[in-house]
């Protein structure tokens, strides 16, 4: 049986922490049914909130993906003359969900979502929207459920979609799909179908018909994946209150391998990991089980991960960062310069102001070759250490505990494989100022912007 959709002002209220007279909820509105019914139940909410504080205001936001032609085209042009007949104000915004999802490695579904809520996060930045409403109903989180159990997931995965997360709400996640159709019936609301939701080769709409066939047979399955998804919840909750802090560093998420008691505790502090870096989406049960093998592992092994996200052993850590392109396409003739795209500079220092011990490093600028370059680093590089012998840069930079994670980054000076200078690391012997030496270029690191 259908509930009654009744949304209460306390229940949006306790989403924000916001202190202020006035609170703007930006309502996402495609046109069909699910947000046209969210935007008639909050626009009737604001109404009787004229005489609350804060006072609810709303407006409507629409994105047209560039997916379906004119039918998404038309079906803009219907949120349009619905938000001016119920006075609604309105943002509207067109983005290429196509060319970005191949420009991307995405796919429709994703490179959707990902634009979409780029352009809520900018409302919210903006301090147009203090908070944005979903028209997620209880029937989407089972597909939710549903899609990520067939994904591989854990007790986290279970939980599904959230009623408030952050700034976004979901007012509509306990009412399923026979209230919404109620909804829409004891109130005469018109909306637009999407044709693409009946396309299954969309997973969620494969599984939403599917459901509805599961439904038949099990018609409170909605409610039984509501109660599977409140007691994973507590569960969660108990596990985040006793698991151990990540350190955070300079872009670097570090987990300490003596904190992975247990595969519960070592896959939580995982998520964590990634999460510090911005990575939340498509880490899958396979990724826990590679990133758990690491922990194993000899120090210096590495795991590529969904995107970009790259892990490492180091010592008795686990270091996860996310993998920026590396330089040793780059080639630049060696020269005094400030290469702020690369973050090094050369510049010319008399004799008597070298200081040895500090980070900046020293040449004997006329012991480089002509044809010397400054690269990243390749196969078959060399350098000539102190004290004589020659050892691959590989070795070298193992010898010196430069971390696998930043070998790609670094930048060297060199002459074909023989290399003279490591930025931020060391020189090699066959550059170094002696009591001979005339003109000394000093070699400086900054993070480059």
């Amino acid at each position: 049986m259908a509930r009654k959709i009744e949304l209460s002002y306390d229940s949006i209220l306790s989403c924000s922490q916001a202190d202020k007279s006035e609170l703007k909820i930006g309502v996402a509105v495609s046109g069909g049914r699910d947000s046209v019914v969210l935007l008639h139940c909050l626009k009737n909410l604001a109404e009787l909130s004229l005489n609350e504080l804060p006072r609810l205001s709303i407006c409507a936001v629409n994105v047209e993906h560039g997916i379906r032609g004119d039918e998404s085209l038309r079906d803009s042009e219907f949120v349009k003359r619905l938000c001016q007949n119920w006075d609604i104000p309105l943002y509207t915004y067109n983005v290429d969900a196509v060319g970005f999802a191949k420009s991307n490695g995405y796919t429709l579904e994703q490179a959707g979502r990902i634009l979409r809520y780029q352009i809520f996060d900018s409302l919210i930045e903006d301090g147009k929207c203090d908070l944005i409403a979903l028209a997620h109903h209880l029937d989407d989180q089972v597909e939710t459920v549903l899609m990520r159990i067939l994904r591989g997931t854990g007790i986290r995965g279970l939980i599904g979609m959230k009623k408030a997360n952050g700034s976004y709400i979901r007012p509509l996640l306990d009412y399923d799909r026979e209230s919404i159709d109620a909804y829409v019936k004891d109130n005469g609301l018109e909306y637009v179908e999407d044709a693409t939701n009946e396309d299954t080769a969309y997973t969620r709409n494969y599984l939403r018909k599917e459901i509805a066939q599961l439904k038949l047979r099990y018609p409170n399955l909605a409610q039984a994946v509501q109660r599977l998804s409140a007691s994973a919840a507590e569960a969660d909750e108990y596990i985040q209150c006793n698991l151990p802090k990540i350190e955070v560093k300079e872009g670097v998420s570090y987990i300490k391998t003596s904190d992975c008691v247990s595969k519960l505790i070592a896959k939580r502090l995982i998520f964590e990991a990634a999460s510090a870096l911005g990575v939340t989406q498509d880490i899958e049960d396979r990724h826990y089980s590679l990133v758990l093998d690491l922990l194993n592992a000899e120090s210096g092994k590495r795991l590529m991960l969904t995107h970009g996200l790259c892990v490492y052993k180091e010592g008795d850590c686990l270091a996860f960062t996310v993998k920026k392109g590396e330089q040793s396409c780059f080639e630049q003739d060696f020269c005094e310069g400030d290469f702020s795209d690369l973050g090094i500079r050369v510049h010319r220092v008399e004799k008597s102001e070298v200081m040895f011990g500090c980070d900046t490093l020293y040449i004997d600028a006329d012991k480089i070759p002509d044809g010397a370059v400054i690269r990243g680093r390749r196969d078959g590089d060399y350098i000539r250490k102190f004290g004589g012998g020659t050892k691959s840069l590989g070795d070298f930079l193992t010898d010196k505990k430069i971390p696998s994670r930043l070998r790609g980054e670094l930048k060297i000076i060199a002459k074909d494989n023989r290399a003279y200078a490591v930025f931020g690391v060391d020189i090699s012997s066959d550059a170094r100022v002696d009591e001979n030496t005339k003109n000394v270029y000093a070699l400086e690191t900054y993070k480059s912007k």
